[in-house]
């Protein structure tokens, strides 16, 4: 049976669409044999590694398809550690096709998702975790999290589970001797000074299970629901914020019944902004219905609760009492139609200007809303405040995102923290042993835990199984 990571592998590397330049990509012990057949210009079998080359790309019968530069770079010096060449040609989809054609008839096969990145981590070019960055710095919204990902592309969370390994393994070795001189009575584990190392590694992992919230957020975007009662302009807030007609808007109550997604940047961060259902008492339509129950899971499930009400109309005592019920840390209050307003009211300077507004509209009720709620006052028709909105968001976003503005930040993954907190109970077993005394050969297994649970972040114990989870991820070409 066939090894297919010895096949020669071909896809595009760039995105699908028409384009400027497109680039194709071969890899594997036959890329630069298949290249050559197709390449005209130069004998690129004779070519040093990344040595580009300017000529025509031709097919079986000879005839051109399109004029190239062909990037011959030889193993182990490429991205994928093996013979690799690179077609950059004209981003017409049909002539990208054509060139894929092409190699598959000179003998390569189509590569699988993510499957050159595979093969830089099997060849030792990348670790796992920095195969990971590649898919999330691909992937990234925002500033920040390309910052995190470049991060971790570059060594950055790797290093730091080398030190803990590094401390593990250490303790290990003692234990190990320990037991190799068990009948000679001799212990090279010292139980006074291990709890200190011990306590040092897992003070080292907690501080990488911190940031796994904040990876989170860096990787899917911050999710900002958008809440109010019916006919508020949500919707329309939702298209300004996204400048793009994205929701219907309607004067009739109960438009709005799914919950709407889209992603929006602003600052260094991303957004993840919904739409969802009007709330309101009462409502017989069984459609409605349940778009107000996805609306509440939106509301509970977000990271921010963006709080809609209109400037033009006092707000019934049912908008007061959700008023008064949100968590100023992470829900903001937005006064929309101020367009509707007259000029003196939109002319209020200050920064308690929006926030007398809106207990002006709460009809006396102003006592009711929770004291520093901040608000925003803002007009969706015309756009007037949407700065000042998104400048919140911002803010907000960085206070729920955590201090991830600095280069040196990590943040972890779903799969990352699931391994680390496997490790932390590894050596919570450890220290409960080490202080009842439990012999060497029970504190070894601890340790190798602990030890097992850190390979399988960095690649170095994974499984088949999660290594096609993880590369199931990535787009073909990468």
């Amino acid at each position: 049976m066939n090894d297919p990571s010895q096949d020669t592998i071909v896809a595009p590397a760039t995105a699908a669409g028409a384009a400027g330049l497109a680039v194709v990509r071969l890899s594997g012990p036959d890329a630069v044999a298949i290249a050559a057949r197709l390449f005209r210009g130069a004998d690129l079998s004779a070519s040093k590694t990344h040595h580009a080359h300017h000529g025509w790309i031709v097919d079986a019968t000879g005839e051109r398809l399109d004029e190239v530069l062909a990037l011959v770079l030889r193993a182990p010096h490429g991205y994928t550690g093996e013979d690799t060449v690179e077609f950059s040609c004209h981003g017409s989809p049909q002539v990208v096709d054509e060139i894929v054609a092409a190699a598959l008839a000179a003998g390569a096969r189509f590569a699988g998702p993510g499957e050159f990145t595979r093969r830089a981590f099997l060849n030792g070019k990348l670790d796992l975790c920095q195969a990971e960055a590649v898919a999330d710095l691909i992937a990234a919204h925002g500033r920040a999290a390309r910052r995190a990902a470049l991060g971790q592309l570059q060594g950055r969370l790797s290093t730091r589970l080398r030190e803990v390994r590094g401390v593990l393994l250490e303790l290990l070795a003692e234990v190990e001797a320990s037991v190799d001189f068990v009948e000679e009575g001799i212990e090279f584990f010292d139980r006074q000074r291990a709890p200190h190392k011990v306590a040092d590694a897992a003070a080292r992992l907690d501080a990488l299970l911190a940031t796994a919230a904040d990876g989170q957020l860096l990787r899917s975007g911050i999710r900002v629901s958008l809440t109010g009662a019916p006919n508020v302009g949500k919707s329309s807030l939702f298209n300004r914020l996204l400048e793009e007609d994205r929701s219907i808007v309607t004067e009739h109550p109960g438009t709005t019944r799914d919950v709407v997604r889209e992603t929006v940047r602003a600052g260094d961060l991303a957004f993840v902004f919904e739409d969802t259902a009007g709330l309101r008492d009462g409502a017989s339509d069984p459609a409605e219905q349940l778009g107000i129950e996805r609306s509440r899971r939106s509301h509970a499930q977000a990271d921010i609760v963006l709080h809609v009400v209109d400037a033009s109309r006092t707000l019934e005592p049912q908008e007061t009492a959700w008023l008064a019920a949100l968590d100023p840390t992470r829900a903001l209050a937005v006064v929309n139609k101020i367009d509707l307003l007259a000029q003196p009211a939109r002319t209020l300077e200050g920064a308690a200007a929006p926030g007398a507004l809106l207990a002006s509209l709460a009809n006396g009720g102003g006592e009711r809303l929770p004291i520093g709620l901040p608000c925003v006052a803002v007009s969706a028709r015309t756009g007037e405040g949407i700065d000042r909105l998104l400048a919140a968001l911002v803010h907000f976003g960085r206070a729920r995102r955590g201090d991830l503005v600095g280069d040196e930040q990590i943040a972890i993954a779903q799969r990352h923290r699931e391994a680390l907190l496997r490790a932390r109970a590894a050596l919570v077993e450890l220290e409960s042993d080490a202080q009842s005394g439990e012999p060497a050969e029970i504190l070894a297994l601890s340790l190798r835990s602990a030890v097992a649970a850190i390979d399988e972040i960095s690649g170095e114990g994974v499984t088949e199984e999660i290594l096609e989870r993880i590369f199931a991820r990535f787009c073909i070409g990468k």
